[in-house]
């Protein structure tokens, strides 16, 4: 007989027997636990941890049609920046896109003279070790295109033209993250902003077809400056990311704007953008990983993460069920997920939220297709949030997972192996967050019943 059947005819049988009394007392339900049938107990149970590098972590941003309820699935953002840390070494984001007309039928009469070509920028989310000074972002052109029909990953990169055609120089020690119009302005090349309008003069084709115009400019890459120290995110779908041309005739003054986003009207994917995202481990603890999809032990006493570069703690949950084993007639009331995370610079915050991804034998996520939306995810098994203590550099990720817990007691669910990870990861990266925790420390707190 199997635990769950055991567990079944217990509570079966202890039904009739308390429909069969007629005082709680007779079945032993008093106030004082010493005199129960059940008690409530408590355990902490030490989870197995290690260390591994995923090869592919999906990195394309650009929006998706949701092809059961026709509506936009989520954008992302073009991540540039670079900072290095001694847990985890020299991370570094590149941004690339292509953009799209505002409009067709762009057509401007030989009269309109160039005035100035312009790249606004949205910045919603700052992370790093330096939050002061100026910060460089160089604008630099595509040298060539990128691909509608192909799938990004973090490790794809596009070449582009080493000058750059503009640049930012942003007073990040100005930006608030509470304002919706934190945006910044600057002036690209007059070369390409020439080149811009006598196209849509002597081409009128060009600006009628987002593919010919595809063909005709492929896109921009947004490269910080070495030294930067912080990484900026742009939603590249916000209406306040966009590239303007402005143009005048004798009598009018006008501009045509150029858009980042990735989808048109009908839900066919015009735009794609992307990160290109890097990490050089040498001289630290994870330097060592011997080869992706590989679990790895540190030699201290912290595991970490950091998914936007493919490092992943991974779970093993097989202590819980040699802790069952141990036990006979267990009913789980509640069980949690606690994970510490180690103090950290005031610059460096966790992520809010972590996903516990499924793993197969191979370390790689178990993907679950969609047909009706023709999608594909990962499959979890909860989501743990970060709770900050009253210390300023101290906290824990902690979830209720008991479903999860109970199909394992059940013997419903076979999967022990867990990858902890940033939220939603089958829809991109869109932030770059870290943290390091104290593997011996990350438990499975049960609070469960059975039979005194």
């Amino acid at each position: 007989m199997t635990l769950w059947d055991r567990r079944f005819w217990l509570v079966v049988g202890l039904a009739f027997f308390i429909f069969a009394c007629e005082e709680p007392g007779e079945i032993g339900l008093e106030l004082n636990p010493e005199n129960g049938v059940f008690v409530a107990k408590y355990d902490e149970i030490p989870i197995n941890t290690s260390v591994i590098q995923y090869e592919n972590i999906l990195s394309d941003n650009s929006t998706r049609i949701d092809n059961l309820n026709q509506s936009p699935v989520s954008g992302g953002r073009l991540l540039t920046g670079n900072y290095s840390t001694t847990d985890f070494g020299e991370f570094q984001s590149k941004g690339f896109t292509s953009i799209y007309l505002s409009k067709s039928g762009f057509t401007p009469d030989e009269g309109f003279i160039f005035d100035s070509l312009v790249l606004s920028i949205k910045v919603d989310y700052l992370y790093g070790d330096n939050f002061a000074g100026n910060k460089r972002i160089y604008v630099h052109e595509l040298a060539e295109e990128i691909k509608i029909d192909s799938l990004y990953l973090t490790k794809n990169s596009t070449s582009y033209i080493e000058q750059p055609i503009g640049e930012f120089n942003i007073d990040i020690s100005a930006y608030d993250s509470a304002r919706v119009d934190t945006v910044y302005t600057t002036r690209l090349s007059d070369e390409l902003g020439m080149r811009f309008l006598d196209k849509a003069k002597t081409d009128t084709i060009v600006f009628n077809n987002n593919l010919d115009f595809r063909n005709f400019f492929d896109g921009i890459a947004l490269i910080s400056e070495d030294g930067n120290n912080v990484i900026a995110g742009i939603p590249a779908e916000s209406q306040s990311t966009f590239m303007r041309m402005y143009i005048h005739d004798a009598v009018d003054t006008t501009f045509f704007n150029f858009i980042f986003q990735g989808w048109d009207t009908t839900g066919v994917n015009i735009t794609r953008y992307y990160n290109n995202i890097t990490l050089n481990r040498t001289g630290t603890p994870i330097e060592g990983i011997p080869d992706y999809h590989t679990e790895y032990q540190t030699n201290n006493e912290l595991s970490y993460l950091q998914a936007s570069a493919g490092i992943f703690t991974k779970l093993n949950l097989r202590p819980y069920l040699n802790f069952l084993d141990t036990i006979d007639h267990l009913v789980i009331n509640r069980a949690e997920l606690v994970i510490p995370v180690k103090n950290y610079n005031n610059f460096f915050e966790p992520p809010s939220s972590l996903d516990l991804y499924v793993t197969d034998e191979n370390n790689k996520f178990i993907e679950i297709y969609d047909s009706a939306r023709m999608s594909i995810s990962y499959a979890t098994v909860g989501r743990i949030v970060y709770e900050k203590e009253k210390s300023e550099n101290k906290g824990q990720f902690i979830g209720n997972i008991t479903s999860y817990i109970q199909s394992l007691a059940s013997g419903t669910s076979s999967d022990t192996l867990l990858l902890i990870g940033q939220t939603n990861l089958w829809n991109s990266v869109s932030i770059v967050n870290q943290f390091a925790t104290v593997k011996d420390d990350i438990v499975l707190r049960i609070y469960y019943s059975t039979l005194q």
